[in-house]
């Protein structure tokens, strides 16, 4: 508290000095001096007295600081003299911990700020990997339930499905999307509801009539919908067209696990049974789930991953003796579970931008490295002109410590002013940083409010720029010789060579940091032109996306096809509409499916990659996407259902399996199903995206009204997440893959 009563003590100092001094002349002139002779001899005697208050403020305590305040007030009136570097400076450094601290922001995001959950990190994520392929599916919701059920070493093991439910009386372009979750969802995770009550296990009771039909909403839904009103509690919301109650409301920090995506809503997942036509619950190889546990007090990931080792292996080992095709079942019976760690949620996002977030970091990290450089020098500069200064200060007593101190400080408070503004930049950076990765599909939703990470890391970065670019000017300044300097005709100071040398170092390491900048900016912009001018196969301007689910409100059955065809005709006439078309997918979606194939009179050879990629399309596809016909034809729309299936390939797979032979005719099967005719050949084109290899494709006829009973993709069109993993050996493939880009 004493700094507080310090103009106090500064008072009392001086009045117990002045009585003291008042004394000593009464003693001198008791001693026979005249009063102004007393006064000079009292002083004598007396002392220094400035230094004996600097003395005694030192037993008070709290001198650092008021040495502090002194050098900041002192710091700032030299940054006022000169405004122009002040400016220049502050915005240099500005920019420069603005672009790391907007990177942190996506790092901390994406990659480090845990779930707000009670535990997280107890959380583990179980996926089933394929050694066979390199390749992670999904859990079939048997499985689920034996792991859940016999497991030792989890306080509880939830699922919740990988591909999103929406609402089907969402305003246009609100979009609120939300997933099948257990009944212990909640219970594991240990998150209590704002408002309600949560999604219990008697909600999600697997039976004839399937689950109770009750939901949980988000705080943001609730205040969108509903104005945050207390009376939404009870009412209904229609998910794929079945009515659901709200029973809850989410806690507003709770996003559900997937980075990068709100969770708007949750139903119980013995609910899937009222929304899809043909039920997954009883599938033992439809892979659509994801599966986390929170593991038991003492318990290790490789003591959790050999307990459920054990359960999943006998649970495959039952499952695979329904698998026909021997080279399928190897495949399927290759799999082994593998646990990471959940605490940061789950998400490709994370496996998707980590490399180049890191990469990011680097590369703005040399930019700030350049930045302090160009100030350094810039320091050294100014030190030139103040350098009769720093010799009048060390001819008057001052310490070279304390100079350095004062020079330190001028720099450090660049360095704060620059990191505050740095924040507002960070701010707006990081979300236009999340636009640039978002896919313009599907939306990306982080939050990036400042929390004490950021802060701590902006204030970090900005006194450690502060230090490297203030400690070389204020060493050179501070070591300079007084009486060379105060003489007229000195050598000057600015033509050392330690400074000269140490010039020389600063603009050697801007030009160096400068060019490995450059070189990388050179090698980006070369991929990206690569990207820009790689033959993909298909146009890529021009190309509308959208989307119509008939199925999500009920329209099922054999009159899709007719429905899709009237819908196509009806695009055929907009005005500007050169051709439209309907996919499963669309090219590049991040996202794809692919199935085992036999060829007809082709012998694989032992252990060959015999899968494929899969693509469902109508009439006028490739003509949609400006992909050639390279012989045989088009689909039509006399190709039904009750006809013949037919199909095209890609020159790829024409090569692969006839060589210099017409493929025209010959037949395929799919997966093990129903025998296929090949009628044309097109050109190759990129599926997955645009780093991939060419891989052998068969875009099949979208014709079958089971086709419309999941999502489809329109060409005028936008590209839905695909249907899920299924990884069925009898019916999709050894490798069966699924490959969907999570949010």
């Amino acid at each position: 508290m004493s700094w507080f009563r310090r103009k106090q003590r500064e008072e009392d100092l001086e009045r117990e000095l002045r009585s003291d001094l008042e004394l000593e002349m009464a003693a001198q002139e008791e001693n026979g001096l005249s009063g102004e002779e007393a006064r000079r001899a009292a002083r004598r005697a007396f002392g220094n007295t400035t230094l004996l208050k600097e003395e005694v403020r030192e037993m008070w305590g709290w001198a650092w600081f008021e040495r502090l305040i002194q050098d900041l007030r002192y710091a700032g009136r030299m940054l006022l003299k000169s405004p122009a570097f002040s400016a220049v400076a502050i915005l240099s450094l500005a920019l420069g911990i603005g672009a790391n601290s907007a990177i942190f922001t996506l790092i901390d995001a994406v990659m480090l700020r845990m779930l707000p959950v009670a535990g997280p990190e107890q959380l583990v994520q179980v996926d089933p990997y394929y050694y066979y392929n390199n390749s992670k599916g999904g859990f079939s919701y048997p499985l689920y339930r034996q792991l859940r059920d016999h497991n030792q070493v989890f306080s509880g093991l939830l699922t919740v499905s990988k591909t999103p439910l929406r609402l089907t009386d969402e305003p246009e372009g609100e979009g609120a999307k939300g997933r099948y979750v257990s009944g212990n969802f909640f219970e594991v995770l240990g998150v209590r509801p704002w408002l309600g009550r949560t999604i219990v296990p008697e909600d999600d009771r697997v039976s004839e009539g399937g689950g109770n039909p009750v939901m949980l909403i988000s705080y943001g839904l609730w205040q969108r919908r509903f104005g945050g009103d207390f009376a939404a509690l009870g009412k209904t919301l229609p998910v794929e067209g079945q009515p659901f109650t709200i029973a809850g409301v989410l806690p507003p920090e709770f996003f559900g696990l997937q980075i990068g995506e709100t969770l708007d809503f949750v139903i119980p997942i013995a609910n899937e049974t009222k929304i899809r036509p043909k039920s997954w619950l009883a599938e033992d190889f439809a892979g659509w789930l994801s599966v986390v546990g929170g593991l038991k007090p003492g318990v290790s990931r490789a003591g959790a991953r050999a307990d459920l080792e054990v359960i999943f292996r006998q649970v495959t080992q039952a499952q695979a003796g329904s698998i026909r095709d021997a080279h399928n079942r190897e495949v399927f019976l290759s799999r082994r579970l593998e646990l990471t760690p959940a605490a940061n949620g789950l998400s490709a996002l994370r496996d998707q931008f980590s490399r180049p977030l890191l990469i990011l970091m680097a590369v703005v990290g040399m930019v700030l490295l350049i930045a302090c450089a160009n100030l350094a020098s810039l320091q050294l500069d100014r030190a030139v002109a103040r350098r009769r200064e720093m010799a009048v200060r060390l001819a008057l007593g001052a310490g070279r410590g304390r100079l350095f101190r004062q020079l330190l400080t001028e720099s450090l408070l660049l360095s704060t002013l620059g990191g505050l503004l740095a924040l507002l930049l960070a701010w707006w950076g990081s979300g236009f940083l999340v636009m640039m990765m978002a896919n313009g599909k599907t939306p990306l939703r982080l939050e990036l409010h400042p929390d004490g990470r950021i802060l701590v890391f902006t204030a970090a970065v900005s006194i450690l720029t502060g230090i490297l670019f203030g400690v070389a000017p204020a060493f050179r300044s501070t070591g300079v010789d007084v009486a060379p300097v105060l003489k007229e005709g000195a050598r000057s100071f600015g033509t050392g060579p330690s400074r000269v040398w140490l010039g020389k170092a600063l603009v050697m390491a801007q030009v160096s940091l400068s060019l490995v900048l450059l070189v990388g900016a050179g090698l980006f912009a070369g991929t990206l032109r690569n990207l820009r001018t790689m033959d993909a196969g298909f146009e890529r301007g021009g190309i509308l996306l959208a989307s119509v689910e008939p199925g999500s409100v009920g329209f099922r059955g054999a009159p899709l096809p007719g429905f899709y065809q009237a819908l196509l005709e009806r695009v055929q006439q907009l005005p500007g509409v050169r051709a439209s078309s309907l996919s499963w997918l669309t090219p590049i979606s991040g996202g794809g499916v692919d199935l085992t194939l036999s060829v007809e009179g082709y012998t694989p050879r032992p252990r060959e990659d015999n899968t494929v990629y899969v693509n469902r399309v109508s009439p006028g596809y490739f003509a949609t996407f400006g992909t050639p016909l390279l012989t045989g034809r088009d689909f039509d729309w006399h190709d039904r259902p009750e006809s013949p299936q037919v199909a095209m390939i890609n020159e790829t797979m024409a090569r692969y399996y006839f060589h210099n032979a017409s493929p025209i005719g010959h037949w395929v099967a799919l997966g093990g199903q129903q025998r296929t005719q090949i009628i044309g050949v097109v050109k190759d084109a990129k599926y997955m995206s645009l780093r991939e290899p060419v891989h052998r494709t068969v875009p099949g006829r979208l014709s079958d009204a089971r086709d419309g009973q999941g999502p489809a993709a329109r060409s005028a069109r936008y590209r839905r997440s695909p249907p899920v993993d299924r990884r069925d050996p009898n019916r999709s493939t050894s490798a069966g893959r699924q490959c969907s880009r999570e949010g």
